[in-house]
């Protein structure tokens, strides 16, 4: 019997892991388990990740098994082999439940670690990363899964670089990079409407520019509300800075907490977030997407992207990009192209499942 096991220790780990475990149950799993960890549960404040974890077990039969310590999981997994996946796997303290797992985890499993986003730990390092985690992350997987390949990731150590296999990023899964809207674009009558994404607890913001960063949001707020536009605010679900720190936010820009593969993405007129690999997820469901920067970050992966800063920015992107998308997904197909991500993805997840569960007999 094949086991597909994902373990579960952080909010972002569900999809990032969510549209694999449905790629190896219909590629023939015969078993899929989620090891979700007492950590996680704890981190999940609100409730809503592991809601979702429990409703994706019950739409593969799926197995949920709530875990605390290493043995623990070696338990669940005795007598079963298979793959076991995680996305947040390194040598580093943050992630360091995980990695013990993988060194105690039984012979039969091949364990992979699946790069989480365009700046990972182990896999792509912003300049943030290596001050605060220096530049030698390994992992104690069997296969690190990579969104690129290994020429474009420039922070994999030397002696992990034979464990990379390029799959591509998970959301991939679902649909290719969207370039042109087949569906009917707002037009100049409609009231301006955008997604801005946050994630200001990460290392790579110092206070001056998480200050600016909601100056700028509150500031083009105003701008909108003169445009009759709103917003929605989303944080990444790790951080949620904005809501932890009582971030008083304008009258016309709503919170968006749902998970972003619950939500019809259509209904933006435009994108920009902070550096994050959010960006990805708007450019690859087809919406016209601006990254931040204070002129300081490090923004070099997203070179390629609209650039904003200050408020006037902000507007004039949203104005042009609401006018006529066009232009920014042309840009954006370029952007895509040069980051190297393959074509197939699902056919690369095969070969992933192929290498560690065996092929079919």
């Amino acid at each position: 019997m094949s086991t597909a096991a994902f373990l579960i220790e952080l909010n972002q780990d569900v999809a990032a892991c969510r549209p694999v475990a449905t790629c190896f149950r219909d590629l023939g799993a015969d078993e899929t388990i989620f090891l979700v960890t007492s950590r996680f549960r704890k981190r999940d404040a609100t409730g809503l990740w592991f809601a979702e974890t429990r409703d994706l077990a019950a739409q593969l039969g799926a197995a949920l098994v709530e875990v605390d310590t290493v043995l623990d999981v070696v338990r669940a997994l005795a007598g079963r082999s298979g793959a076991l996946v995680s996305a947040s796997e390194t040598d580093l303290d943050a992630h360091g439940f995980n990695h013990k797992v993988f060194l105690a985890a039984p012979a039969g499993f091949t364990r992979i670690t699946l790069q989480h986003g365009l700046e990972c730990l182990g896999f792509n390092h912003n300049e943030a990363h290596d001050r605060a985690f220096g530049m030698r992350v390994g992992m104690a997987c069997d296969i690190a899964a990579s969104w690129f390949p290994l020429g474009r990731l420039h922070s994999v150590r030397s002696d992990q670089r034979d464990k990379v296999m390029m799959v591509g990023p998970p959301f991939g899964l679902s649909h290719p990079p969207v370039f042109g809207r087949p569906w009917r674009w707002r037009n100049g009558a409609d009231p301006m409407h955008g997604l801005v994404c946050e994630n200001l607890h990460s290392v790579r913001f110092g206070q001056s520019a998480r200050v600016e960063f909601i100056d700028a949001l509150t500031e083009f707020a105003a701008a909108l509300a003169l445009r009759d536009g709103s917003a929605e605010l989303r944080a990444h679900p790790g951080g949620r800075y904005a809501e932890k720190n009582r971030i008083e936010l304008p009258p016309n820009v709503s919170l968006n907490r749902a998970p972003l593969y619950r939500q019809s993405l259509d209904k933006f007129g435009f994108g920009i977030s902070a550096p994050s690999s959010v960006l990805l997820d708007m450019v690859w469901a087809g919406i016209p997407t601006a990254v931040w920067t204070d002129g300081a970050l490090d923004i070099g992966i997203y070179e390629g992207l609209t650039v904003v800063s200050d408020v006037d920015d902000w507007v004039r992107f949203a104005e042009a990009a609401t006018r006529d998308p066009a232009p920014f997904l042309d840009a954006q197909r370029r952007y895509v192209a040069g980051l190297g991500i393959p074509a197939d993805i699902p056919a690369l997840y095969r070969d992933l499942y192929d290498v560690a569960m065996g092929p079919p007999a």
